[in-house]
């Protein structure tokens, strides 16, 4: 639809009163369409926290500026509006009403076992989805695999506070694991069938 608009807008005589309106409808387009983004973020913000009943939530600290830079990529991210999504998550919900949101270095977190802590030895493409350790014989969906790596960073930075005391109460690693296969899910948040229809 934004296409369309632009290019009608393209079409129009400069100076022109049938470009005046292009350009307004081309603008309440916008406007309508960053509001649906807006309410979507909203609505998955507090189902996340409220309805899913999470104290604590954890998410990559992702460069969308790089990521953009894909041209196969670059579209759908940007329509999913991450830098809004994880700035209400960490300063309009968590300051708010006293919930949890950490960020961690995205780096690795599909390349490594959740087990064992090992790097694949052979780097792992978008096309592969299921993690099977070299080392171990772990073998998982890649985006849990990378969930529970997540969960595992963010505990390691925030000792200490009541959320990681709870999840490192078993005394090892592989105890903490198993506790992450079971309260550890990879939202996939942004996929065409979550996000709205713009």
């Amino acid at each position: 639809m934004t296409r369309k608009h632009s290019k009608d807008l393209s079409r129009k005589k400069l100076g022109s009163n049938r470009r005046k309106k292009q350009q307004h409808k081309l603008a309440l387009h916008h406007e309508r369409t960053t509001n649906k983004r807006k309410d979507f973020i909203g609505k998955l913000v507090y189902k996340l926290y409220h309805h899913k009943q999470n104290n604590v939530l954890v998410a990559e600290n992702l460069n969308t500026s790089n990521m953009v830079k894909n041209k196969h990529l670059s579209k759908s991210i940007s329509d999913a509006s991450w830098a809004t999504f994880f700035k209400w998550c960490g300063n309009m919900v968590s300051e708010r009403d006293g919930f949890h949101f950490h960020q961690v270095d995205p780096k690795n977190t599909s390349q490594i076992c959740s087990s064992c802590g090992q790097k694949s030895l052979k780097k792992l493409s978008l096309a592969i989805r299921t993690f099977n350790c070299q080392f171990c014989g772990t073998s998982l969906d890649r985006d849990h695999n990378a969930a529970i790596n997540i969960l595992l960073r963010a505990a390691a930075a925030h000792r200490g506070e009541w959320w990681v005391a709870t999840l490192y109460e078993a005394r090892n690693k592989n105890e903490v694991r198993d506790k992450g296969l079971q309260n550890a899910t990879q939202l996939m948040l942004f996929d065409a069938t979550a996000s709205p229809s713009l």
